[in-house]
């Protein structure tokens, strides 16, 4: 998984003096909820959940020197979800509060982390306990991962999205096992392919890059400001050379405070740290299970999983719901032939494109 470059066509001129003549004012420092606020991943007594009761589950122009600092695009309307009220809450027994809510029992088993909501995996943030027959999740993991289950998408007015082809220039992502390519160029043409489909949708589309060239990830960043998008996609290809067995799509949000990661790399965890883009938990879920269910209705591809991390600069910086996709492996021999064919891009580009319908 790596992350990409650029910029829209006929937005060169613009990004260009962006990056080379304005500068950005000092992102605000990264915050942290009191150690209070967060339950511990401690499994409760049966005491504790026999005591629950089953209660409700053309581009920007360049801005002129100095300019003020842009407010943060609108996102999906939807509440923020905020920690539990202190250290003693029980965890839920998920199959009765699901049912509470209307919504279907998940697939869920003690001791694993994936877990299967209306067929589509996620990732949840701590292992599941059986306590006396019912499996009970932590109080974070309902209220990050269930309590979405209960809201509707609601599109940024207007309708902007910036979409992200990862890598670019000397970054060239994973290399593909079939056709001698490189990630970076089958993102860029993901991404050229989804943008008119977004556009009759009635979506304003702008591209972090449009051709092969160099960007930081701190410039992603800093353009959906200037862009003022309602929405960030970044789209990569995954790869786990030499093991060519992996295969699948998977799609990324930013971890909420509390809750450990699907995924860290090499890099820590802190579980207290919260950034930016944490405003926007439930809308960040909302996006990627849309978005998530139609790429495999789209392209029957194997479903990874909606997963978290904390290590991603591109997401955790937003300022408006963000996903990162993660569009099939180019080191599986099969997916990757697959992904070297524009019929299999075009389904991966009208997959989003329906989600965000």
């Amino acid at each position: 998984m790596r992350q990409g470059r650029g910029s829209i066509r006929g937005c060169v001129i613009g990004i260009a003096t962006l990056i080379c003549g304005c500068s950005s004012p000092k992102p605000p420092a990264y915050t942290r909820f009191p150690a209070s606020l967060i339950p511990p991943p401690q499994a409760p007594t049966l005491s504790q959940s026999q005591s629950q009761g089953l209660s409700p589950v053309e581009p920007p122009v360049a801005p002129a020197p100095t300019p003020a600092p842009p407010s943060p695009a609108p996102g999906p309307a939807v509440a923020a979800v905020q920690p539990p009220a202190n250290d003693n809450e029980p965890w839920t027994p998920i199959a009765a509060w699901c049912r509470s809510k209307g919504l279907p029992a998940p697939e869920i088993q003690a001791g694993s982390r994936a877990v299967k909501i209306a067929g589509i995996t996620h990732y949840i943030g701590f292992e599941p306990v059986d306590l006396g027959g019912a499996i009970c999740i932590h109080p974070l993991d309902r209220i990050k991962t269930f309590e979405p289950l209960t809201l509707a998408p609601a599109w940024p007015q207007p309708k902007t999205v910036l979409l992200d082809p990862g890598h670019g220039g000397v970054q060239a992502g994973s290399r593909c096992l079939t056709g001698n390519r490189f990630e970076k160029e089958l993102t860029l043409d993901w991404a050229l392919r989804l943008k008119p489909l977004l556009e009759a949708r009635g979506w304003t589309v702008f591209l972090t890059r449009t051709n092969d060239m160099d960007l930081p990830l701190s410039e992603r960043v800093r353009l959906a400001e200037t862009c003022q998008a309602g929405l960030f996609i970044s789209l990569h290809f995954n790869s786990a050379f030499p093991n060519t067995q992996p295969r699948g799509l998977e799609t990324y949000t930013l971890t909420p405070c509390g809750l450990t990661s699907t995924t860290t790399r090499i890099y820590a965890d802190d579980t207290t740290a919260t950034f930016p883009n944490n405003q926007h938990d439930a809308a960040n879920l909302v996006l990627a299970r849309r978005i998530h269910r139609h790429l495999l209705s789209n392209t029957g591809s194997t479903d990874r999983g909606i997963r978290r991390a904390r290590f991603m600069d591109v997401l955790r910086g937003q300022n408006r719901p963000a996903v990162l996709i993660e569009g099939g492996f180019l080191s599986n021999p099969d997916e990757s032939k697959a992904i070297n064919t524009p019929a299999y891009r075009q389904r991966l580009a009208e997959g989003v494109a329906r989600a965000l319908e």
